[in-house]
């Protein structure tokens, strides 16, 4: 049991414990015999009352949880029944017979008095009936609050085996990249080999948390767009644009990395000039990516495991409160995502 459990427990027995005040109270304020409390009975009344506490303890610990509880309706309609009506048996047979009490007379100046058995029935059934309602209300706040935690247990652990599937997906890429080079420029391949491991180490240790700064994001694209400007060359007009001043707050890590793999992926030619730009932008309180690249191929419309996987974690992280735009059309490609920084 939580903290926000123990305070609605807490407040059910402050309600409980008023309710039991306000009718110990009742008699004080309602028999009175000219004019004045008559304590002979209120006493009686009192001694009478007594009998709630085992109604009120056999529902609370036994009946509520055991029968109510486990969907036995039937079972606790009859039991908290049989519990009032015996309890109210029992009180009638020792007031009336074994003490040959009489009953007492309403100082409410009714033509026909109501014995004590009726307040007792009646008490035992608000006593009942309000512990029920109380107990019931707390068990369904519990369950929609363990609904929500293993939900939000679930959306972690699909996060975490989305943003395990980034890495291979990633290195993948990237060692295909390299393999290029090996032959061709073995000292550029070293190079590569050192930015490799410095976006490696990122995406194994740096961004295994839930969250990084928006400044460690930022080094993390700008390492691999240099990465991929030592591949091309001159062949591709890649252009990055970072804020120079934004707040360095939190966000998921590894969000915009699919979007341009698949730009370098499919937007590059061998045949002319191909042109890739990136750019960051902090607006409002929100991060605005704009991606754009020539349309080199029909694959571009990013549907592989890299892009589905980032529209499942935007998903799953920001619900409704992101917009992304992918637009494929006159032989270029853009992609543009706000997402709230807050």
């Amino acid at each position: 049991m939580n903290d926000a459990q123990r305070k609605i427990q807490s407040i059910d027995y402050i309600v409980i414990g008023f309710v039991f005040m306000i009718m110990f109270l009742m008699p004080v304020f309602f028999t009175r015999m000219n004019g004045e409390i008559s304590w002979r009975h209120v006493i009686k009344l009192w001694t009478d009352m007594i009998l709630l506490f085992p109604v009120y303890i056999v529902n609370h610990w036994l009946l509520v949880p055991r029968l109510m509880f486990k969907k036995k309706y039937i079972y606790y309609a009859v039991s908290i029944t049989m519990l009032i009506a015996g309890t109210t048996l029992l009180y009638y047979m020792f007031d009336n017979v074994w003490t040959g009490a009489k009953q007492m007379q309403s100082f409410i100046n009714r033509p026909t008095p109501i014995p004590p058995y009726a307040h007792l029935l009646m008490y035992s059934m608000m006593i009942a009936g309000i512990d029920t309602g109380l107990m019931t209300m707390r068990k369904w706040h519990e369950n929609e609050e363990n609904k929500h935690i293993l939900e939000k247990h679930n959306a972690e652990m699909r996060l975490d085996i989305l943003k395990s599937q980034v890495s291979p997906h990633f290195l993948m890429n990237t060692l295909n990249n390299l393999y290029a080079f090996i032959d061709e420029d073995p000292h550029k391949a070293k190079t590569i080999v050192m930015k490799l491991s410095k976006i490696m180490r990122y995406m194994l240790y740096e961004s295994g948390t839930g969250k990084v700064p928006l400044s460690k994001e930022f080094e993390f694209v700008e390492s691999y767009v240099n990465l991929m400007k030592m591949r091309f060359d001159d062949k591709v007009i890649i252009d990055l644009s970072l804020p120079e001043v934004y707040d360095d707050v939190d966000l998921p890590p590894l969000l915009f990395i699919s979007f341009i793999e698949n730009a370098f992926k499919y937007g590059v030619s061998y045949e002319k000039r191909s042109t890739i730009y990136i750019s960051f932008q902090v607006l409002d309180n929100k991060l605005i990516f704009y991606n754009y690249n020539n349309c080199c191929s029909s694959a571009s419309s990013g549907t592989g495991i890299g892009i589905s996987n980032t529209l499942e974690r935007l998903r799953l992280i920001y619900e409704d409160r992101y917009n992304l735009e992918i637009k494929s059309q006159d032989n270029t490609y853009t992609v543009k995502l706000l997402i709230p920084l807050s």
